[in-house]
């Protein structure tokens, strides 16, 4: 009752600001602004945990959905005796997960869903990471469970006959030495009998190493392996399909996974790789499992890419694939995360975002661990998104912020701010069932009397964001090359240095430049990837470069190369084309001196001095230094990626942008959007006046421009903003529903022909405005 009297409201009020328009589109647009459905409302996880009642489903759910104005649930069981239930601090679902009772219960969510029109999305696991189906899948199917690769070794001096044990393990993988002066490597395969390797040493120092797999390394499913992947989903999804088929498609829409990858075991592995490495490149794996751990010379960097690329698109291959294949199946979505998507390096916790997320139906990023924890890595997963013409984009939000930093303002923020960079649909984290044990702040719910009384109008500004930013396509006329092979390059096991997703290579400078596009310099930019680069995705030509997908297609006018010693010769041949064809090109810190693929360095070598004019190998220029060609071309190289330089090169390459802001007076001697965050910092470290930024995001959908200016910070803006193209406006107010004409517009000719609609800007502290128009 509360929910439609709300409706009929603020629609009126819309209606009144801008007369009825007709049917069609107007006026739908028009009524899901005013009053947005559930489907683009957030959809808190709720924590359930504690006895269930027939009775205390409904009225928690009464309270979320009516009262608080969310749209639905995302059902999260969590395990008495399990990864909190043991810690006796916050109980587990009774009845217990996967039982009878359990199932009876859920029933009883869904009904009360059902009938109030809400949605459930369908959580695949108890507590989290996903994969052990509530810890039956290690006991019933150990051989499924995550494996890593050891390595035994021994030093020996030759000339010398050697009879080493070797430990096979679950299974052996091979064999190999390596000197330790040359790095000459000898594979030993063959020397290995049983358990013994005996082998004539050559003269000089060695390291006989011998490689085995161990298996079940703990109870979650092996991700890598679709037949185990599949006997998990038969312990769970198949369960709900099983009862609950007939909700599916309209009250259960999504499922979720959580945390899948191998953060802690930054060894894991799986045998068929070998195989997969030796059909692909020709070459015995045992002899490049050594760069795992060592240097092992020239070819160091082509075989880390090589392994490690390769235990990437397993991932995406594994776990991710197989749930997307029973969403096809049953008409849902899937949705879900690894481990840390929001650190400098995801090499070390799942692998690769692009080759993680393409089979993901919703790709989902991890806003969690307290403002502004990870922001620049956010743009990673929306990107991905692009690439595979995804126009959903979620975001598990607001998980482990503490209390004292989780105010109604930090709702509003941190939404904000993912919205800018992609995302259109939330999971706040969230509810709990019994509101007396949150185990993880904080708790968004009616129950906090603290955020309580500002859910309803904050589920309103989302569900009526989330409604404009979905579907269509978004407009950024910026490429940043993701340095994907650059950090597969440098990683290796067993190091000592900073781990789980911290260990970069020095220099690393992608994430502090995409923090500064969004958040200082304010141009819209897109995540490239070098693999996907040289694909027919991407079409270059006339100084542009094209990405073709059908949705989410987007056209760049300058690429920007962040810090990297190694990038493939196919991706620097495409990017040497695109600079003939009259590119932009901007660089930062470190060129590419070495190819990710084997033995073809002196190629890479020669392109780069043929696009920038520098020689990769020599120390790198300490002054800018720029090179153009007879089409247009243009390359800027930067020693350091400082936001004055940045800005000033970009301005210089790119002097038509799509957006172009003002400068903003209030906001100049804000530190925060300037500096390098590195997904470590938390809000408890920031200066009062640091809090936030002001960025925007521009989409295109159902032939109308759609700008979102979002300002996080706890200062006013008033700019000027010139936006492309001669455009008539109208203010849409997220926070209240009412749609206006903008005033203050004007027109602006360039030199060359351009249009630009230029509007004044005003917006009060953590507070976002729409601009729309054709």
């Amino acid at each position: 009752m509360k929910k439609t009297f709300r409706k009929l409201l603020i629609y009126g009020t819309v209606l009144a600001v801008c007369g009825c328009r007709g049917a069609g589109q107007r006026e739908t647009w028009e009524k899901e602004f005013a009053d947005p459905s559930d489907i683009y409302r957030p959809q808190p996880f709720w924590h359930i945990n504690g006895t269930l009642t027939t009775e205390g489903i409904r009225k928690q759910l009464s309270d979320a959905i009516q009262g608080d104005g969310f749209g639905g649930v995302a059902v999260l069981p969590l395990n008495p005796g399990g990864m909190w239930g043991n810690q006796g601090i916050c109980p587990g679902t009774t009845p217990v997960y996967l039982s009878e009772g359990y199932f009876n219960r859920y029933r009883d969510i869904l009904e009360c869903s059902a009938e109030q029109g809400a949605q459930v999305i369908l959580y695949d696991d108890v507590d989290f990471p996903s994969g052990t189906a509530g810890g039956k899948l290690g006991e019933q199917f150990p051989q499924y469970t995550r494996k890593r690769l050891c390595k035994t070794e021994e030093e020996a001096i030759g000339p010398k006959n050697v009879k080493i044990a070797v430990p096979l393990r679950d299974s052996f993988m091979g064999a190999a030495a390596m000197n330790t002066l040359t790095l000459e490597r000898i594979d030993l395969g063959e020397f290995v009998t049983d358990s013994t390797l005996e082998w004539q040493v050559p003269e000089g120092t060695w390291k006989i190493m011998s490689f085995a797999m161990e298996n079940h390394v703990d109870n979650h499913v092996d991700y890598m392996e679709p037949k185990a992947v599949k006997e998990f989903m038969k312990m769970t999804y198949d369960q709900y399909a099983e009862r609950f088929e007939p909700y599916f498609g309209n009250t259960i829409t999504k499922t979720f996974f959580d945390d899948v990858g191998y953060y802690g075991i930054e060894n894991y592995w799986n045998p068929e790789l070998s195989g997969l490495f030796e059909k692909r490149y020709g070459k015995k794996a045992a002899l490049y499992y050594p760069a795992l751990w060592y240097d092992i010379g020239p070819e160091t960097d082509a075989a880390r890419v090589a392994l490690f690329g390769l235990r990437a698109e397993a991932m995406g291959d594994g776990f991710p694939l197989c749930v997307a294949e029973w969403c096809d199946r049953y008409g849902l979505q899937s949705m879900g995360h690894p481990p840390g998507n929001y650190e400098p390096t995801t090499v070390d916790m799942y692998g690769d975002p692009f080759k993680f997320y393409r089979h993901v139906h919703i790709p989902l990023m991890d806003a969690i661990h307290g403002y502004p924890y990870g922001r620049p890595g956010f743009k990673l997963i929306s990107s991905a998104a692009d690439a595979f013409d995804k126009q959903l984009v979620g975001a598990e939000i607001y998980g482990n912020y503490s209390d004292r930093e989780t105010d109604s303002a930090m709702l509003y923020r941190v939404a904000m701010e993912v919205m800018a960079r992609g995302v259109n649909f939330l999971v706040p984290h969230g509810m709990w069932y019994e509101p007396d044990t949150v185990k993880i702040p904080p708790l968004i719910a009616h129950y906090n009397p603290r955020l309580a009384p500002a859910l309803p109008g904050y589920n309103d500004f989302a569900g009526r964001s989330t409604f404009l930013l979905q579907g269509g396509r978004r407009v950024a006329d910026i490429a940043l090359l993701f340095p994907i092979q650059s950090l597969e390059a440098w990683y290796a096991w067993e190091t000592g240095r900073p781990r789980c997703g911290k260990d970069v290579p020095p220099g690393t400078d992608y994430n502090r430049i995409g923090d500064l596009l969004t958040g200082q310099i304010r141009r819209d930019f897109t995540f490239l990837h070098p693999e996907d680069f040289v694909t027919d995705k991407y079409q270059i030509g006339n100084g542009q470069i094209k990405l073709n997908t059908p949705s989410t297609g987007q056209t760049y006018k300058l690429l920007i190369m962040p810090s990297g010693k190694v990038l493939s010769v196919e991706t620097l041949r495409k990017i040497r084309d695109y600079y003939r064809s009259g590119g932009k090109i901007l660089a930062t810190n470190l060129l590419p001196s070495r190819s990710a693929e084997f033995g073809q360095d002196a190629e890479a070598v020669a392109l780069v001095r043929e696009i920038f004019g520098i020689d990769p190998e020599a120390p790198m220029p300490a002054r800018q230094v720029s090179s153009s060609n007879e089409n247009g071309g243009k390359t800027i190289f930067l020693p350091q990626a400082e936001s004055t330089a940045l800005a000033a090169a970009i301005d210089s390459l790119l002097p038509d942008p799509d957006v172009r802001v003002d400068p903003v007076e209030t906001l100049a001697a804000a530190g925060l959007p300037g500096q390098p965050l590195l997904g470590v910092e938390r809000f408890r470290d920031l200066p009062a006046d640091e809090l936030g930024m002001f960025s925007y995001i521009h989409k295109q959908k159902e032939g109308q421009d759609i700008y979102l200016f979002a300002n996080s910070t706890d200062k006013p803006v008033d700019t000027q903003v010139s936006l492309k193209g001669k455009l008539k406006l109208e203010k849409w107010n997220p926070h209240t529903g009412t749609i206006g004409k903008w005033e203050d517009v004007e027109y602006d000719r360039h030199a060359d022909g351009t249009i630009y609609t230029r509007i004044r800007l005003t917006l009060e502290p953590v507070s976002a405005v729409f601009a729309i128009g054709k």
